[in-house]
């Protein structure tokens, strides 16, 4: 998996391309950079930010509020000035690796390739039920780009913000991520019963900032449309592999049953021995007899892997939203494809590895989480 350009980004909040009209920065004038009309608001948060010489960004707000817009501007921005890590936590609406990840990319010097990527698997579309995963892999890449030297982190969030429980999961990320700017995007009051929690906060200085006019409200079946496109693009050049699963950790979301519905197409995660991902897959069948598991997934380096993390999907590229196929099968407690709906944990499962306390070879990673 690699990063794209920071130019690429999915939000909507653009005009016709058209060169920089004002000198840059000038007080009380709005820029145009790169077709993003830029706001006086988002200038004052990049030279608070270049003061400062260093600190890490949380930007929270509901979907189609010009986050990633902003994530990318400022990146973009930040890289000219130093090394600078974004870090994309919107696992259902994801830019730089495909839906249910976590993702790193290092910028320096240049916003168009990222010099380093890395993945943390969550496994769904949705931080709902998944609190943990994505919180764990948030931290766990903010540390790898404090690492590899990045002097600021820009960090994209869910859109998920009106619920209790999706309130109390930004609360967890910011206390957890602890930035030293928290930006919220938003349309009235609506982030308040977060934002409020740091207000007093010795440490961070929190900033607020008005949807654009520009930016335009996708509906459900645009976001399930997008995640299918970024899955397909993701598999396009996927192969079948077959695993021994003796000497593999296995965890995550295992299903109930072990049967060939259960575990068909289900989406999982091939992870390096700092659990950062090295490549993802469908299953096609497990193979309790043989101790085998059969997936697809794009080419990699197997000897990389130690550890398998098995999500709460089943991703069926056969069937594109829209469509509904004969005799569906039953996802029972699992996540649709595509749905941004909540999920309910199943009962936990003894790991199917035959092999699980067998004795593990030691690769060490490359110097990229991402397997490319």
């Amino acid at each position: 998996m690699s990063g794209n350009s920071l130019y690429s980004a999915r939000d909507p909040v653009s005009t016709v391309p058209v060169e920089k009209t004002k000198d840059e920065g000038a007080p009380g004038e709005i820029q145009v950079e790169n077709g993003i009309i830029v706001p006086e608001g988002w200038e004052q948060i990049f030279h608070f930010l270049r003061e400062r010489r260093g600190g890490m960004v949380y930007v929270v707000g509901g979907a189609d509020r010009g986050k990633t817009t902003f994530c990318r501007w400022l990146t973009s921005r930040l890289t000219e000035i130093g090394t600078t890590g974004f870090l994309d936590c919107d696992i259902g609406q994801s830019t730089l690796g495909p839906p249910a990840t976590v993702g790193l990319a290092l910028y320096s010097g240049s916003p168009e390739d990222p010099g380093a990527t890395y993945f943390r698997f969550v496994g769904a579309v949705t931080p709902s039920g998944h609190m943990v995963q994505e919180l764990v892999g948030a931290l766990r890449l903010k540390e790898k780009a404090r690492e590899e030297g990045a002097s600021y982190i820009v960090a994209d969030s869910p859109g998920w913000v009106v619920e209790p429980a999706a309130q109390e999961f930004h609360v967890r990320m910011i206390d957890l991520l602890q930035p030293d700017v928290v930006i919220g995007f938003e349309r009235g009051p609506e982030l308040e019963g977060i934002l409020v929690n740091f207000r007093r906060h010795p440490r961070i200085r929190i900033f607020e900032c008005a949807t654009p006019a520009e930016v335009v409200e996708r509906k459900r079946d645009w976001r399930k449309l997008y995640r299918f496109q970024r899955f397909s693009e993701y598999f396009s050049c996927a192969v079948p592999h077959a695993r021994f699963l003796s000497g593999l950790g296995i965890h995550g979301r295992i299903p109930e049953s072990f049967c060939d519905d259960a575990w068909r197409d289900l989406l999982i995660a091939l992870c390096d021995p700092e659990m950062m991902v090295v490549a993802l897959g469908l299953v096609d069948r497990l193979d309790l007899v043989t101790g085998t598991l059969s997936f697809r997934a794009p080419p990699h380096d197997a000897h990389r892997v130690a550890t398998v993390h098995v999500g709460s999907i089943q991703v069926d590229l056969s069937n594109p939203p829209g469509r509904v196929s004969q005799g569906a099968r039953p996802v029972s407690w699992r996540q649709s494809t595509l749905s941004e709906g909540e999920d309910q944990s199943p009962p936990a499962r003894a790991s199917p590895s035959p092999g699980a306390r067998a004795d593990r070879e030691h690769h060490s990673p490359g110097r990229s989480g991402t397997g490319s």
